[in-house]
């Protein structure tokens, strides 16, 4: 089918090394780091947390933990520099006359970011947050920089807000349909995990001086459970890149109508108002 000047064919799209859409590099470079870094911090708290991570104002806490973490704070802050630098600084200057096969190309990156952002997300939500609720029920709370807290709240959360920021700058700076303007959906999937960091503030403060047990229903744990459900905006997002996916190979809009006016694409026309 003809899209612009140019042919993109289904057959091509399967079988062309450089119009395949989704990038596998990314996809299993980026799992393979979050794992093994993931399991290489599990490791180190099998090691010293029932060792040395027991009382925080012990010497051996501040060598084995706070130094931990004063490091991870460097790592993150060059990541977040170079991730977010390149993206911005790399960006091109202009997305008219896009080539079909290139945007193509650009579209699958972008999805491959998000699969090791949910990745990411994954790692979180699922493996040390639920290690820290177990680690508060055993342990005594003494400090918000417990070995469980640095690896939920100052390692895990802040990596996964650096990729999907990423992530959200890369659409906004290569593919034309996110440029044109903000994806809502996309918009909730990224603030609203992030908006998980702030409530850790409140958490801790509350936990302080308000509920010195851990019981998961308490109402200071509602923030986390509701901006974590925003990661559903991310359904949102894929029906999005299904229909621009589906414009790019086919040459053909997705078009919807209403009882008496003409077929239109709500996207497309976005598009040509900011044009």
């Amino acid at each position: 089918m003809e899209i612009g000047a140019e042919k993109l064919t289904l057959t091509e799209v399967r079988t062309s090394a450089d119009s395949f859409w989704i990038n596998k590099k990314i996809i299993i470079v980026g799992i393979l780091t979050l794992t093994a870094l993931a399991l290489a911090l599990r490791a180190y708290q099998q090691f010293y947390a029932w060792t040395t991570g027991l009382d925080a104002t012990a010497p051996e806490f501040r060598t084995y933990w706070i130094n931990l973490l004063f490091g991870i704070f460097v790592v993150e802050g060059l990541l977040a520099t170079g991730l977010w630098g390149y993206v911005w600084f790399t960006r091109p200057r202009s997305l008219e006359n896009l080539e079909p096969r290139e945007e193509l190309r650009r579209l699958g990156v972008f999805v491959s970011i998000i699969c090791v952002y949910v990745f990411a997300v994954f790692w979180t939500a699922s493996f040390f947050a639920e290690q820290d609720a177990s680690w508060h029920q055993t342990v005594v709370r003494d400090t918000s920089f417990t070995p469980s807290h640095i690896a939920l709240f100052y390692w895990s959360m802040p990596i996964y807000i650096i990729i999907g920021v990423t992530a959200y700058l890369y659409s906004r700076t290569r593919l034309p349909r996110f440029a044109a303007r903000h994806s809502l959906p996309w918009l909730i999937a990224v603030a609203g995990p992030f908006m998980l960091l702030p409530v850790v503030a409140y958490n801790e403060f509350a936990h302080s001086y308000w509920v010195l047990e851990e019981r998961f229903a308490a109402p200071v744990h509602w923030g986390f459970t509701f901006f974590a459900w925003s990661g559903f905006g991310l359904a949102g997002l894929l029906l999005q890149a299904c229909d621009y996916a589906y414009e790019l190979i086919t040459g053909k809009t997705q078009t919807y109508s209403t009882k008496g006016a003409p077929p239109t694409d709500p996207a497309l026309d976005f598009e040509r108002e900011v044009a």
